[in-house]
């Protein structure tokens, strides 16, 4: 017998990351899933999309806030929907940004941090078949480019020392944090 979830997008993923916690006995490795991050959403992305003037078709992204962290030397991830993600919240794309991090980030940063993760969605329209089809692309030093020239790299430096901070990093571990 096949249930169907009746309900938002954002209680199906509570209700999946309650059950995922119940996996685990310990509740520190169990607080992973908490909501979604409607301030990163709405805040930061539009914000983020119009002022770069990034065009995404008809595609959808949803931002997950990941408590405590992703990993401890990962900020942020992109990443297309599963199919059952995307049934449930219609989203094409998900970007998974560590908790602990975003909530000790300033804006600008925060900013920065989410544009950098947009530039791996690449939504393509295929005229052979008449439709989309959601991509990520790898990082290139054409988006790396864009990005320091127009802003720098003090952004990254900063969420590099955030996280060592946070984490207590040693300088080799700190210079592999990614976002």
């Amino acid at each position: 017998m096949t249930r169907l979830f009746t309900g938002s997008a954002s209680d199906y993923l509570r209700l999946r990351a309650k059950k995922h916690r119940s996996n685990y006995n310990d509740p520190k490795q169990a607080d992973i899933l908490d909501e979604l991050a409607d301030d990163v959403d709405k805040l930061h992305s539009e914000r983020v999309i119009e002022k770069h003037i990034l065009e995404f078709g008809p595609a959808q992204i949803g931002y997950l806030l990941i408590y405590p962290n992703i990993s401890k030397q990962r900020a942020a991830k992109a990443m297309k929907a599963s199919r059952e993600v995307r049934y449930y919240s219609g989203n094409d794309y998900l970007i998974e940004v560590s908790g602990e991090l975003w909530d000790m980030l300033d804006d600008d940063t925060r900013e920065m941090l989410i544009y950098h993760q947009l530039l791996h969605l690449d939504p393509t329209f295929k005229a052979k078949n008449q439709e989309w089809k959601m991509n990520i692309r790898k990082p290139d030093f054409a988006d790396f480019y864009r990005i320091n020239d127009n802003h720098g790299s003090e952004w990254y430096k900063t969420i590099q020392a955030t996280v060592s901070s946070l984490y207590d990093l040693d300088p080799k571990q700190e210079s592999k944090v990614s976002a």
